[in-house]
């Protein structure tokens, strides 16, 4: 049976710093794919157990104003998948009331500024 860790790690000049608290163990990693591997061999030496017992789930902590704008920027690409998929579904709605209106692919094409290969991708999926 393993038992579960939790590892803070942030990077210090060019060292990450790892604090794994329930084991109060601290150790350092030069790179950050060392990380986990680096907070499972300090808590298998401090408390004296074999690794093959540890499981480690790293947390990396990032500078506060580091962390504002990736939450930010991730919270506005979410926000244009949810855009893009409704612009999606807009023009698919307008080729399939086109299409049935009678209009070719040829005259959507003209009419809406797009590719007659377009207009064939869009009146597929709907």
């Amino acid at each position: 049976m393993t038992t579960r860790y939790r590892a803070r790690a942030h990077r210090e000049g060019r060292w990450w710093t790892i604090d794994v608290p329930e084991a109060r163990a601290v150790t350092q990693a030069r790179r950050v794919s060392d990380v986990e591997w680096m907070a499972r061999e300090c808590v298998a030496l401090t408390l004296d157990i074999p690794e093959t017992e540890i499981t480690v789930d790293v947390e990396f902590v990032l500078p506060d104003d580091a962390r504002a704008e990736w939450e930010a920027s991730r919270a506005l690409a979410e926000h244009a998948r949810q855009d893009a998929a409704e612009a999606a579904r807009l023009a698919r709605n307008v080729v399939a009331r086109m299409r049935a209106e009678g209009y070719t692919y040829a005259e959507m094409a003209s009419v809406l500024g797009l590719s007659a290969q377009r207009i064939h991708q869009l009146a597929k999926v709907s």
